[in-house]
């Protein structure tokens, strides 16, 4: 299906010490499979609740804050407490909080992960709340580049710099999708295999090939 756009436009080992791994729910990312993890296009520090918390991963359109990987990196839950003593966020991105220095992590923190074995549809299936239905009518958006398996294309180079031109969600179907596009959106993109939903807040000029997007 083609993308629619809106009509208008530690291991420790010494003597007498044994080996001592990490929690396994405060391991780096790259040491989890966070394949099930939902995109919150608001990122990490706009969830209030554990339960969305811990099954979520970051959405929002930079890939960088202050040099830090933000875009697509798993959710921290601060055991209830601010993350930051100077801050109010309970949740924050997991490059953000562990390993800044101008950061101290709680004494108490989770990292969202999927080392219960569960997928995508799982994580959906157990999300706390969904968006509301859509404020512009489904009759508002037009497919764009006339077919199937198109990804939307926007006047912005892809991969420019560190930003991007959408933010990302996870969502059950494309209805879903759009109902996460607001008055500001220029559309979205939507993936049904692993439930990627792009949310564009620049012009979709056109679209490219690709398998499975809508």
């Amino acid at each position: 299906m083609p993308g629619m756009r809106i009509l208008s436009a530690v291991s420790l080992a010494a003597v007498g010490v044994p080996c001592v791994a990490a929690l396994p729910s405060q391991r780096p990312p790259e040491e989890e499979n966070t394949q099930c993890l939902l995109y919150q296009g608001t990122g990490c520090q706009a969830i209030t609740d554990k339960a969305t918390c811990l099954t979520s991963r970051d959405g929002r359109v930079m890939d960088y804050i202050e040099g830090h990987d933000t875009r697509s990196q798993p959710c921290v839950w601060c055991g209830g407490e601010p993350c930051e003593p100077t801050g109010d966020n309970l949740c924050e991105s997991y490059s953000w909080l562990v390993g800044n220095p101008a950061v101290q992590p709680p004494a108490s923190w989770i990292s969202a992960n999927c080392l219960d074995g569960r997928d995508v549809d799982e994580s959906l299936a157990r999300a706390k709340s969904r968006p509301a239905p859509a404020a512009i009518p489904p009759d508002a958006f037009e497919p764009v580049g006339g077919g199937t398996d198109q990804a939307c294309r926007g006047a912005r180079p892809e991969g420019l710099g560190t930003q991007w031109s959408y933010s990302i969600w996870s969502a059950k179907s494309l209805e879903e999708c759009m109902a996460y596009c607001d008055e500001t959106c220029g559309g979205v993109e939507y993936k049904h295999a692993d439930h990627y939903c792009e949310i564009w807040h620049e012009s979709i000029t056109g679209s490219a090939s690709e398998p499975g997007f809508a």
